[in-house]
């Protein structure tokens, strides 16, 4: 299932970061390995994504992100 929300924090020089949605219970790590996108793959806070989630134990996060895009 696809869900929207924002980027709540990116680490541009280690390539993660968090997505919050309201949909989401909890916090979403992200790795720039999962953003749809050409060239150098990063998001900005505050940023509107759409992502699909997996349940995981990351950095203290219960979801991970596999599929990140622009909305």
């Amino acid at each position: 299932m696809e869900h929207r929300g924002k980027v709540a924090r990116w680490e541009v020089d280690e390539g993660w970061g968090i997505l919050e949605s309201p949909a989401v219970d909890g916090p979403v790590w992200a790795h720039f390995s999962m953003i749809e996108a050409e060239g150098f793959r990063y998001l900005t806070v505050g940023e509107d994504v759409r992502f699909t989630v997996e349940r995981a134990a990351q950095d203290g996060c219960h979801w991970r992100a596999i599929r990140v895009r622009a909305a």
